[in-house]
């Protein structure tokens, strides 16, 4: 389940809510009821991240931007 903290407990149960980042992943910090951020694990943060970057050359591989990939539609 998703947490969602607001700004100013953030500020006065930190340790709390980084204990629960540890324990979840992640946690949604909102400003007057309205998500504003998120507070994230490293790790996890690091996998979406590479994970970001694979999906990324994925797409570029298929739509032959790379210099040296040959589009999908001239393998046929």
């Amino acid at each position: 389940m998703l947490k969602i903290v607001g700004i100013r407990q953030l500020r006065d149960e930190l340790a709390s809510v980084m204990s629960e980042v540890n324990r979840a992943g992640e946690v949604v910090i909102t400003q007057r009821g309205e998500g504003k951020a998120v507070l994230m694990d490293l790790e996890r943060y690091n996998q979406l991240i590479e994970r970001l970057e694979y999906l990324e050359d994925s797409l570029d591989a298929l739509e032959g931007r790379r210099e040296d990939a040959v589009p999908v539609a001239d393998l046929a």
